[in-house]
């Protein structure tokens, strides 16, 4: 395998790219959500040939990259502590954290509002993340399902963990799409868009041409979606 480092142009902008020539057939590009950009070729593709299809796709690379820019937040460094904002699908909510005797965690009047008793508000709001995105997601991936039956596939299992650079990732040997717990905080617009992508790495692997055909028949929009 053979990694370098290559740029190209884009009107005023440089497109930085990490490019990676192994054993395989296809070329694919992929923007991560931090705003990485990872390209794979075949070892025997000629480097410029490799460029210049970079090149082509720059206005979608692009799009990509403002699209994970506007949406994807990293965790930030949170005291829990009333008055910090958490964001859950898209919205920012102001923190309200009061001593009581029981715990809860609930939205109410635009503010993220924590009882705490037994339990830290931070144990409290990570619990409560955790089972908005365990539901959001299960109700989403039926949904999006539905459009890949008539394919003859076995609907993915569903895991959650924190990923650092990933909204979600396939696994085909154990039929599973892990999802970011922290792509709960993204609008339902990303959240479908990640379930849709992941759900095209059934059918094909690499980010090809047909799997961007089939995403674009399964999710007519995404490209939309980021602009």
């Amino acid at each position: 395998m053979i990694a370098t480092t290559e740029k190209i142009e884009y009107g005023k902008e440089i497109i930085e790219f990490e490019l990676l020539q192994e054993d395989r057939k296809t070329l694919s590009i992929e923007v991560l959500p931090t705003t990485k950009i990872k390209v794979k070729a075949p070892e025997n593709k000629n480097k410029q040939d490799i460029i210049k299809k970079v090149q082509n796709k720059a206005k979608w690379i692009t799009k990509q990259k403002r699209y994970f820019v506007d949406n994807y937040k990293k965790p930030d460094e949170k005291k829990y502590v009333s008055g910090e904002c958490f964001r859950y699908l898209g919205k920012q909510y102001r923190l309200k954290v009061i001593k009581s005797n029981a715990d809860s965690v609930k939205l109410k009047n635009g503010y993220l509002a924590v009882e705490y008793c037994l339990k830290t508000p931070s144990k409290l709001i990570d619990k409560w993340y955790k089972d908005k995105a365990l539901s959001t997601y299960e109700k989403e991936l039926d949904k999006c399902f539905q459009q890949f039956t008539t394919y003859g596939l076995t609907k993915p299992n569903l895991k959650i963990r924190k990923l650092t650079k990933r909204w979600g990732s396939y696994n085909k040997n154990s039929n599973t799409i892990t999802m970011n717990i922290e792509t709960i905080k993204a609008n339902k617009d990303c959240i479908d868009y990640v379930i849709y992508h992941e759900l095209c790495h059934c059918m094909y692997f690499a980010h090809n041409k047909e799997f961007y055909t089939l995403l674009e028949s399964k999710c007519k929009d995404w490209s939309k979606r980021l602009e």
